[in-house]
């Protein structure tokens, strides 16, 4: 086959695409935008961690809004290469879309007050976010796995379910503790949270499904969905404090879109054929680690209460990890299950006696 069998180029863009949507050229004007983000990225960083001087609105605002709008076009961009995916980047290019639709209208109407009201109609643009994030990370799934492997399938529920015991310690239950705002307030802020974990515990466990092998486009996935939380947490417990410093951490969602940007192009997603047995400690690693976490929960509820949503968690991460070592066990090969074939000739019948 010549070169254009194997692969197309795009007229006018000199984006090389094989015939699986992999890049395997990029033109020389994403590699410049990339850099162009990268450097934008950095002087907000710089600036709302006070290295360097310079007017806030410009690094807050008008940068940190054009790298959001700029992350959007390139996931939506990037739908537009994807023969195999693409529905998936539509939803992450949606996703992104109603992110930076909010953030853009919050500062145009918003950003030059010194006391904001909170929450505003760009909450519910932000909001959005999750559930088209969810859609797009659904449609991967289904791209990369074409059969349902129950062990796989289980230490991703594991593993979500262990984020959620964690998050809801760490996170929504001191958010509850320190809530003194009105009850619609106090529940945007605890939307936040709740969806980001339940978000971080749904990529981490599509690591499962992975095998814990995640390639590049599933690593950067997750650190975009990571900095939007840790941002989002950090938001959300200073609010309920009523202690906002607002433009400290700004740049942290600036760098997951720009990761989430990143994922869509570093590589296309591929189906997954690996069916080699999971042995050793990683078949058990899973459960060991649910049954260490059950047991430090009912250690510290010796010393300290434990609310009724870690307990039923803990049950349940209990229960997912009885039924992987289930699932996990070693299975007789059937070499050693079958009975034994004869060696020799036939067996002689009850008439056949030999002197």
């Amino acid at each position: 086959m010549n070169e254009m069998d194997t692969s197309r180029v795009r007229v006018g863009t000199r984006l090389r695409v094989d015939a699986q949507g992999e890049v395997t050229a990029w033109p020389s004007w994403l590699l410049t935008v990339w850099v162009v983000l990268v450097a934008l990225t950095a002087l907000e960083a710089l600036d709302e961690l006070q290295w360097i001087g310079g007017p806030s609105a410009l690094y807050q605002r008008w940068i940190h809004d054009l790298v959001l709008a700029a992350a959007a076009l390139l996931v939506f961009a990037r739908a537009a290469f994807e023969p195999v995916a693409r529905r998936a980047w539509l939803a992450f290019g949606f996703a992104m879309t109603s992110w930076c639709a909010g953030t853009i209208s919050w500062s145009a109407v918003y950003g030059s007050q010194s006391n904001p009201p909170y929450p505003t109609f760009a909450d519910a643009l932000w909001l959005l976010w999750y559930p088209f994030m969810v859609v797009g990370l659904v449609f991967l799934v289904r791209v990369r796995f074409r059969k349902f492997e129950v062990h796989r399938w289980m230490d991703g529920i594991g593993v979500m379910l262990m984020v959620l015991v964690v998050g809801f310690g760490l996170v929504v239950q001191p958010l509850a503790d320190k809530a003194s705002q009105s009850w619609v307030a106090t529940a945007v802020d605890f939307s936040y949270p709740v969806l980001d974990i339940l978000l971080i515990g749904a990529i981490l466990g599509v690591y499962g499904l992975l095998g814990w092998r995640p390639d590049s486009m599933w690593i950067f996935i997750g650190l975009g969905i990571a900095a939007c939380a840790g941002a989002d947490a950090a938001f959300a417990v200073q609010q309920a404090r009523g202690v906002v410093e607002s433009g400290h951490y700004d740049f942290v969602w600036t760098m997951g879109a720009v990761f989430i940007a990143y994922a869509a192009w570093v590589r296309s997603p591929t189906v997954h054929d690996d069916d080699r047995q999971v042995a050793g400690m990683r078949a058990i690693a899973l459960a060991l680690l649910a049954q260490a976490l059950a047991i430090a929960i009912q250690l510290i509820a010796i010393f300290k209460e434990v609310g009724k949503s870690e307990r039923v968690v803990t049950a349940l991460v209990l229960v997912v990890a009885s039924v992987q070592i289930v699932l996990t066990r070693p299975k007789a090969s059937a070499e050693r299950s079958a009975p034994a074939a004869p060696t020799g000739g036939p067996l002689p019948g009850p008439g056949d006696h030999t002197e």
